[in-house]
């Protein structure tokens, strides 16, 4: 709204004058610990600010998960040949990551034994009532001191966003909550991110969840972030899409034009890594371990045109752009590519096609692309049928020739412990991808290797029994279900 009142200049003469009337509000997001994510911002809350900030309001990120490991952190990263969101001090992050868990595991409300701090802890496998005494426990202690710390540094919100990627930051983001509540009485709480997705069913049944969390919010939400903005500024109710526990939920809306926006003022000398999007929701999508598509929702490209600011941004700080795409298809790398033109370094993750040639990856690396990341997930034929994802060993070798004689660095996810799967023959073909990697010394490459976990949302959950599984228990927190083997047979039927 403008308005525009009238002044009088020095000779008396009358002098429009417009003012912005709009209301405004500040809000503050929060990512708590712990992640395994140290190269630079979080993609979902520099979205958030992008398109906060784009419509007047005030957006502050913290970034705590960010804050306790640079405390932590005992030696210098130097960037390595893996450039994007593998470009870490992995080591470093694994150590952090078991004093996380230790430091649960000291303030759980009876005591552990060693080997249940990870599935207590991080998986939460464990009740509700123990999560939130864990939780509460630790914001009594030196953790919430130090939260405190922190939002103590920050001038008071008109409301709190916390971003949920995973289980493992559960516990922190409830200790979290709850010192907001005794910071800044009164200012609301709304919990987000990919693992609020995931849990969105049961949330939308049992008020449990809704200790101190005034309003969860699913999937992608640039709009409906703006529109809880407008709302809480004007005084208006909040848009539906920000529902409280034990009521329907609502899938937030998205901005495809939506523009990440970043503070970098944390971030001194060294690597750095921007996240971007060009697309959401995976273009393959039949995978029946993933969470994807229920996660991301169905594939459809973004407006790549406003990402030019954040090219030039990289440019200027010398930083990697890493394409948070699920999968991005050749036509996609293509189009970025162009807009690049090799101005800066960057990482992209797809599947493997025949087309991901010596051609196509030397003209892609002529335009800035360092580091391809792959889904091969397995090369057992059985296994392949298990999970709906057909991927042949010719296709792979070609493409390892292919990404050495380029220089293209290349990440390839590996998976084994599958259900029904026979273990030597998976680990006969994790053997035969090292191999093949080890055997050409000009690649640079490396496996992730990951093992099988059933997820809730997933094909195989919401089915298991179609996949020869049956579901023996189901935690509150967790998006992980305990299963047992009902048919050994399960991958050949």
């Amino acid at each position: 709204m403008i308005d525009a009142s009238i002044y009088l200049t020095t000779d008396g003469a009358p002098l429009p004058v417009e003012r912005d009337l709009r209301l405004k509000a500040t809000s503050l997001l929060v990512v708590p610990p712990f992640l395994k994510h140290f190269g630079g911002p979080m993609a979902g809350p520099a979205y958030l600010k992008g398109a906060g900030e784009c419509a007047g309001h005030d957006v502050t990120v913290l970034d705590l998960n960010r804050q306790w490991i640079q405390e932590r952190i005992t030696s210098a990263h130097t960037s390595g040949q893996i450039k994007g969101d593998h470009d870490k001090p992995s080591k470093e992050l694994s150590r952090l990551y078991q004093e996380w868990q230790a430091l649960c595991a000291s303030h759980w409300p009876f005591a552990l034994v060693r080997n249940e701090w990870e599935s207590r802890t991080v998986v939460l496998n464990a009740a509700h009532d123990e999560v939130i005494a864990c939780a509460m426990n630790l914001a009594k202690g030196s953790f919430g001191e130090w939260v405190s710390a922190h939002l103590n540094q920050a001038s008071r919100p008109d409301i709190v966003g916390l971003s949920v990627m995973f289980s493992g930051q559960v516990i922190a983001a409830l200790a979290v909550t709850a010192i907001v509540r005794q910071v800044w009485p009164g200012v609301p709480v709304v919990w987000g991110g990919a693992h609020v997705t995931a849990l969105a069913e049961p949330i939308s049944r049992d008020a449990a969840y809704g200790q101190g969390i005034d309003g969860f919010v699913v999937g992608y939400a640039e709009r409906t972030w703006v529109e809880l903005l407008d709302s809480v500024a004007s005084g208006n109710p909040w848009p539906k899409e920000v529902f409280a526990a034990a009521t329907q939920q609502f899938r937030a809306k998205e901005d495809p034009k939506a523009v990440p926006a970043f503070d970098l003022s944390g971030y001194g000398a060294g690597s750095l890594t921007l996240p971007v999007q060009a697309s959401r929701g995976c273009a393959y999508g039949k995978c029946s371990f993933c969470t994807y598509p229920k996660i991301e929702g169905k594939h459809r490209k973004l407006d790549i045109s406003g990402l030019e600011s954040v090219i030039a941004l990289a440019a200027e700080r010398e930083a990697v752009l890493s394409f948070k795409d699920s999968l991005l298809v050749l036509n996609q790398l293509g189009a970025i590519a162009d807009m690049i033109k090799g101005r800066v370094m960057w990482s992209a993750c797809t599947k493997l096609h025949p087309n991901l040639n010596l051609q196509t990856l030397k003209r892609l690396h002529s335009e800035g692309l360092r580091t391809l990341e792959i889904g091969l997930e397995t090369l057992d034929e059985a296994s392949q049928v298990l999970i709906n994802k057909p991927q042949s060993p010719e296709v792979l070798t070609g493409f390892l020739d292919a990404a050495a004689e380029a220089g293209v660095a290349i990440v390839i996810n590996y998976m084994t412990g599958l259900p029904g799967a026979d273990a030597a023959q998976e680990e006969h073909w994790l053997g035969v991808v090292r191999e093949e990697v080890d055997a050409r010394p000009r690649l640079k490459a490396m496996i992730e290797h990951n093992t099988f976990q059933l997820e809730m949302i997933s094909p195989m959950g919401l089915a298991p029994q179609a996949f020869g599984i049956e579901v023996v228990r189901r935690w509150p927190w967790s998006s992980l279900l305990e299963y047992r083997i009902i048919q050994s047979s399960a991958i050949a039927a």
